[in-house]
């Protein structure tokens, strides 16, 4: 009883006389602006990147329960792309898919949600550590309280120039050692979300997150904005993207 009323209290659900308490308030970062060059090649050691938003601590996304491992990525964009970068810490990195939309998010996975517009409809970029990735639109259906319904998928959808790379500090799928990390570095152009440049004070929706599995232990499935809600499909929980314009 004690560990549940404490589950309560750490996802800010908080039930009185029969009425519940609304919800934490999703994360909010500002994505800076910066006209620079960098080699996507999954060393996040340029410039750009020490000066990026960081968005960290990722959390149990139901519970909002620490992690055994730390996630961080870096956020920023120029005038034609957004980039991102994620250090997946990982002691025993796992995954054996590597073709183009395959069900990443059985294993170890990195996702990114994200809208430029309405809730209804979004991009689901995801990354592996073998250098498998994902690509889809998804359409989300919500009731009167914001919660999803039901959603479907275009896997048809193909972000055509987006590059990205993958670093691994370890070995996968290998648990008799201990690994330390992987990284992925990642260029999605405006033109494969089908939008201009962000101007000054622009505000996206999107969320990021991460499915840590290791040998032996319970998944973690966890994300920068929790939805706190079953799943990483509530789109009204996505967290506020502002664009800086500097």
């Amino acid at each position: 009883m004690a560990r549940d009323i404490m589950l309560f209290f750490l996802a800010g659900i908080t039930v009185v006389a029969g009425a519940q308490l609304p919800l934490p308030d999703p994360k909010s970062t500002i994505v800076p602006r910066m006209e620079a060059k960098v080699m996507i090649d999954g060393v996040l050691d340029e410039q750009p990147w020490q000066k990026a938003a960081r968005l960290t601590p990722f959390v149990s996304n139901e519970t909002l329960a620490p992690a055994r491992v730390s996630t961080e990525v870096r956020l920023w964009y120029d005038r034609m792309a957004i980039y991102l970068g994620w250090i997946c810490e990982d002691g025993d990195i796992q995954a054996t898919l590597t073709g183009r939309d395959q069900r990443f998010w059985e294993e170890e996975v990195a996702e990114f949600f994200v809208t430029p517009a309405g809730l209804d409809r979004y991009f689901e970029l995801q990354w592996n550590p073998l250098g498998g990735t994902f690509d889809a639109i998804i359409r989300n259906e919500v009731d009167s309280d914001g919660r999803s319904q039901r959603r479907a998928g275009d896997w048809s959808y193909t972000a055509a120039t987006m590059t990205y790379a993958v670093r691994v500090d370890g070995s996968v799928q290998d648990s008799s050692d201990r690994d330390m990390r992987w990284t992925v570095e990642v260029r999605v152009p405006f033109v494969d979300l089908n939008v201009r440049t962000p101007g000054r004070g622009e505000v996206w929706r999107g969320n990021f997150y991460r499915f840590n599995r290791d040998r032996g232990a319970e998944p973690e499935q966890l994300s920068w904005s929790p939805t706190i809600w079953p799943g990483f499909h509530q789109p009204i929980r996505f967290g506020y993207l502002r664009f800086s314009g500097d």
